[in-house]
């Protein structure tokens, strides 16, 4: 069972968790903004939107 004690280390990288949430969330609305205007080439979900990302971009509604 592990212990709950805190590391110095570990307090640092939570201390940038609100940042790195920032980011990300700002990277995914760009992402659904594009696949938007894409015309959502796969669909409504996330796991299109991630099809989307591994055919680089470029595939637009057919």
């Amino acid at each position: 069972m592990r212990e709950l004690h805190f590391e110095k280390a570990r307090q640092r990288r939570r201390a940038h968790t609100a940042t790195m949430r920032n980011i990300i969330a700002g990277f995914c609305r760009t992402a659904l903004v594009d696949y938007r205007e894409a015309g959502y080439p796969f669909g409504k979900t996330v796991d299109g939107l991630l099809i989307w990302f591994e055919y680089g971009q470029n595939t637009t509604d057919n």
